[in-house]
């Protein structure tokens, strides 16, 4: 059976062979591949010729798919050592934290470190293990990075992504949110690009504070040399408050809304007392003054009805405007105030009346104010009229005035003064440009008379008072001018108007810091122009409250007395309600629609971009014994 199969093989191999060598024309009895004379090997293919080459390509077909590698073999016999490497740096000693990890960056300090870095801490035996970045070199160094405030869309205020302001992105006066809860957020290594909390914030406890600037975006091994500031505090303060910073405003400086301060404003109120004080002098200045009465009907006084003896039907209707707002009409007695422009505007029912608006306008975006007092006069048509204008210079104070006036219509004489001071010496003053009326009347019958002064005017009182006399008798332009110099007499004993009591110290804690890059006087360049006068540099100022009582937990590199601190500080709410420019993780920084600030110049209320784009990197060291 095996060798009829073995017959079948070689004569089916035979004739293929015969087929294959007729069609290409070969000699069979000449090549002897079938006996392997003249071959190599005696087998097939052993021919080295094309021919044969070209056989062999036809029988065994295409070369298939690469098969899958077989198994390891067995490993070999270990090789002989090697040559000993030279000996290494002595390496740091094992910590106290457990599992031999250092319990903070000061401990690896101590421990003879000195390159910046992450390393791995253990601040307790009991906390788990915590990636942190390390200075170890500024003020000694031992500096652990606890946290970073970064701004990732200035136009988003209290949006998504603002977790230093509230954890859901949303604008919340009541609640305390990311600075005093546990949560952690973020990465060590992309504290420039984005939030960042760390365990250490609320379990590593600490004496002292540093804050760094750094550009935003850039890598953990450029912050130290990238930094525009480096400062700290050297004093132990967090002792007393907990030792970290989650303690500091859980417990003693927590982020809730405060009652509205009643003292915000000292300055001009204290001058309208002054004035009130000197009521008798002032209408000594006007012979026969009348003494007119505040009759009104409603609740609300904010007009004078007839006066007495027919001198109104209705008037003194008072208004006031800043820039391209709309008139505010006043309550009598009641402040107004606008304390992005640094505007108050007082008014009291004394005789004469008086209405002050003291324009602090520090970052000079407003160009105009205006004054408009409405009234329908008992004149009636009859009578007669006069306007008058002027300027009155008293010591340092120099006075522009216009007054419109009517008498001689049998009812008691009304005379509207309206005028503006300054004081370049000791109030800072620059004066208005133009002094205009673009409204004033023509006639003794319903008066509707406004002044508006304009240039951008800084540092100068705006007023408005009623001056009048007895039946038909005329308050001349002299009249005019000697009320005016005794109001100036007064004003003048006030070497600074301005006294703005923003700051709330007394709520607030402020540390003074040391310099390590930077120094206070590059600090204050950096302070919008605005608010500068009342942000003095080389602080860190914890909690920051404004008028209206809403905090900002961070005013990094400063103390902030500003009625606006949302322009220096982190960490804001909405802290004017009609203003939500001050709400963020840094809060007000990109200042008023009108403000535009260059890559690194500050301008109005805003901080320069590249301030913008940099994070702040918050920093406590470990109790020093």
């Amino acid at each position: 059976m095996e060798v009829s199969r073995s017959l079948v093989f070689y004569v089916t191999v035979t004739s293929l062979l015969l087929h294959y060598t007729s069609s290409v024309g070969v000699d069979l009895g000449s090549c002897g591949c079938m006996c392997g004379a003249g071959g190599s090997g005696g087998v097939i293919g052993g021919s080295s010729s094309a021919t044969g080459a070209s056989f062999l390509n036809n029988v065994r077909g295409p070369k298939g798919n690469v098969g899958r590698p077989g198994k390891s073999g067995p490993p070999g016999l270990p090789g002989p050592p090697g040559l000993r490497g030279e000996m290494g740096l002595p390496g740091v000693a094992g910590g106290t934290g457990g599992g031999g990890l250092f319990t903070s960056c000061f401990e690896i300090r101590g421990a003879g470190e000195t390159t910046n870095g992450i390393y791995t801490i253990k601040p307790s035996p009991t906390s788990a293990n915590i990636e942190v970045y390390c200075d170890m070199n500024a003020a000694g160094g031992g500096w652990t990075l606890v946290a970073s405030v970064h701004e990732n869309n200035i136009n988003g205020k209290c949006t998504v992504g603002d977790l230093w302001s509230n954890d859901q992105g949303a604008s919340n006066t009541t609640g305390t949110g990311s600075w005093s809860n546990f949560n952690v957020f973020g990465s060590v290594e992309g504290a420039t690009s984005g939030d960042y909390k760390s365990p250490a914030y609320y379990n590593l406890l600490g004496s002292d504070v540093m804050i760094w600037h750094v550009p935003n975006d850039a890598e953990s091994g450029q912050w130290a040399d990238s930094a525009t500031f480096k400062y700290y505090t050297d004093n132990r303060f967090l002792d007393s408050y907990g030792g970290t910073l989650q303690s500091l405003y859980s417990k003693y400086f927590p982020l809730r809304r405060s009652p509205v301060s009643e003292t915000a404003y000292e300055g001009i109120a204290t001058i309208l007392t002054a004035l009130n004080r000197a009521e008798p002098d002032i209408r000594r200045t006007i012979p026969d003054f009348y003494n007119y009465n505040y009759d009104h009907s409603g609740s609300i006084q904010n007009s004078i009805g007839d006066g007495g003896g027919d001198m109104y039907d209705t008037g003194n209707k008072v208004s006031y405007k800043i820039g391209s707002n709309a008139f505010q009409r006043i309550t009598y007695s009641r402040k107004y105030e606008d304390l992005v422009n640094g505007v108050e505007v007082v008014s009291s029912t004394g005789h004469p009346f008086f209405m002050l608006m003291w324009i602090g306008n520090h970052a000079r975006a407003v160009n105009t104010f205006q004054i408009k007092v409405e009234s329908g006069t008992g004149a009636d048509g009859s009578g007669r009229h006069a306007t008058y204008s002027g300027s009155v210079v008293y010591e340092d104070l120099s006075c522009f005035y216009k007054a419109y006036s009517v008498w001689d219509a049998n009812d008691p004489t009304i005379c509207e003064v309206y005028f503006h001071i300054s004081n370049p010496r000791r109030w800072g003053s620059i004066a208005p440009t133009s002094f205009e009326t673009p409204v004033w009347s023509a006639s003794t019958d319903n008066l509707n008379n406004a002044a508006s002064i304009g240039g951008s005017p800084e540092s100068v009182l705006f007023g408005y008072t009623l001056l009048s006399r007895d039946d038909d008798f005329q308050v001349t332009n002299s009249h005019v001018r000697a009320a005016l110099t005794r109001i100036m007499q007064e004003i003048n004993s006030f070497t600074q108007i301005e006294n703005f009591n923003c700051s709330r110290l007394n709520e607030s804690l402020v540390v003074p810091v040391h310099f390590d890059v930077g120094s206070i006087e590059a600090m204050a360049s950096h302070i919008p122009p605005a608010v500068r006068e009342r942000a003095p540099p080389g602080f860190i100022h914890f909690r920051a409250f404004d008028p209206k009582g809403v905090p900002n937990a961070l005013c990094p590199g400063v103390r902030s007395d500003s009625c606006r601190p949302s322009s220096i500080c982190v960490g804001g709410v909405n802290t004017i309600p009609s203003n939500t420019r001050a709400c963020g993780d840094f809060a007000g920084w990109d200042g008023l629609p009108v403000d535009q600030p260059t890559a690194t110049e500050p301008v109005g209320h805003a901080k320069s971009k590249n301030d913008v784009a940099s994070s702040l990197l918050l920093f406590t060291r470990s109790r020093v014994s």
